[in-house]
């Protein structure tokens, strides 16, 4: 018994234990642990900066050493007579050493600095998706503080809805109202219940979006306080973010640097037709017990220094076929890069607009929800003394919670667009989700 009294003790002091929300600088940093596609991001960027050293591997010497053993077996049938007929048995050991060193391959240095401009490409790439991800854990973050509010103001619809059911029931019934009244009430509060269904349904959804990139479902998250400022210090002039854009972001860089890649993949191609010079020193030592002709054994050393001058002179087309086909790729990625670059202006001059109008939309929903708060109250005073009807509380009440759902989603996505304009721009950070987390406090 006291074991048991024991145990009750300690899953009633779990149980009473606090809940800890989860705050952004916390999911960011699970989100880094955890998330797949940046883990993807980094080993792409590994495998693709091996080819770097590869590349230049092709230039520096190359050294093999060949050892080996032998059991010669000979049997020697002379028609002149001058010898005898025999047998011979010997062993032969031996060792060859051999040294290439390219002198001058303009194929191969052209395609180490292709390699090059591949590797910093595939940096500029994974340092992309660091900051990707922390636009995508932001969204999510507060994807789901938007469906957790939605789903109290659906409940909280649907408990005013109750309430005005239940008035138009007992009014009914002592014959203020008409059958009308009660069923229009009735069918809204039907469709509360449903708005509500669906809010914790998004609710889910949205957690589980979040758990796909941090791994984790956490009891709460920390929500966005009342008052946040609506200002962006660094804010400075459109012109100014667009360069700022063409200088840093990192899509725009990839792109340079695949640029860059081409252009040096189609110069080894035409190296193709150049002549190679390689120096080649070879070394061999052999040493046999015996010899065909029955005799003693014999060691023999050779070595040899030389230089190797090869020429191209036809290969069936199949040079000058690569040529083509790395100029066709040149011309691609050189359209691609322009298209990167007009991309990126665009979603730089999208998100400055994109903050200039977030300000202004959180400012202006904001007198709206005081006005319909305001309206809402009037017209339920005005039914309870039976100059507004249920119709009329029934459309200020809708009001009232579409004016609530658009000032928290306006607040929100004032947040997200100031770490849209940073990433356009390339300088966003673990420091402005840093900063942004002082706007937020557990619930």
């Amino acid at each position: 018994m006291k074991h048991l009294v024991h145990l009750s003790f300690c899953i009633a002091s779990l149980s009473s234990l606090p809940t800890y929300a989860l705050d952004l600088v916390q999911a960011l940093e699970l989100a880094q642990q955890n998330d797949m596609v940046l883990q993807a991001a980094q080993a792409e960027y590994l495998a693709a900066a091996e080819t770097e050293s590869q590349s230049t591997s092709a230039l520096l010497p190359a050294i093999s050493l060949s050892l080996f053993t032998q059991k010669n077996s000979t049997e020697t049938s002379n028609a002149t007579g001058s010898f005898s007929n025999g047998t011979s048995d010997y062993t032969t050991d031996g060792y060859t050493l051999s040294l290439t060193q390219t002198l001058y391959n303009q194929q191969l240095i052209d395609a180490m600095d292709a390699s090059e401009s591949f590797s910093a490409q595939a940096l500029a790439s994974y340092e992309a998706a660091r900051q990707s991800l922390i636009l995508r854990l932001a969204r999510a973050y507060f994807s789901v503080l938007a469906a957790e509010d939605n789903v109290t103001f659906a409940e909280a619809e649907k408990k005013a809805n109750t309430r005005l059911l239940k008035q138009n029931q007992e009014r009914f019934k002592v014959g203020l109202i008409a059958i009308t009244d009660v069923k229009e009430a009735q069918a809204n509060y039907d469709s509360t219940v449903a708005q509500a269904i669906i809010a914790n349904n998004d609710l889910s959804n949205q957690q589980e979006a979040l758990w796909l990139i941090i791994n984790q479902r956490p009891d709460s998250l920390n929500s966005l306080q009342d008052s946040i400022p609506l200002n962006f210090p660094e804010l400075g002039d459109i012109k100014s973010w667009q360069d700022k854009a063409i200088a840093n972001n990192l899509n725009l860089r990839a792109a340079h640097y695949a640029l860059e890649a081409a252009k040096n993949n189609y110069d080894s191609q035409r190296a193709g037709h150049y002549p190679t010079l390689n120096l080649n020193a070879h070394h061999s030592s052999t040493s046999s017990d015996g010899s065909t002709l029955g005799f003693g054994g014999r060691d023999v050393d050779d070595t040899v220094i030389g230089l190797s001058l090869d020429i191209p002179i036809y290969s069936g087309g199949y040079t000058s076929s690569k040529i083509r086909q790395s100029a066709a790729t040149l011309e691609q990625t050189k359209m691609l890069y322009e298209k990167q670059q007009r991309q990126t202006i665009q979603e730089m001059r999208v998100a400055y607009l994109g903050v200039q109008a977030a300000i202004a939309q959180v400012k202006a929903f904001k007198q709206v929800l005081i006005s319909t708060e305001s309206a809402t109250e009037a017209t339920q005073l005005g039914f309870e003394v039976g100059t507004r009807t249920s119709v009329d509380v029934l459309l200020a009440q809708g009001n009232l919670f579409k004016s609530q759902r658009d000032y928290a989603k306006a607040r929100y996505d004032f947040i997200l667009k100031l770490l849209e304009i940073k990433y356009a721009a390339g300088l966003l950070s673990s420091d402005d989700i840093q900063h942004i987390s002082q706007w937020l406090s557990p619930s």
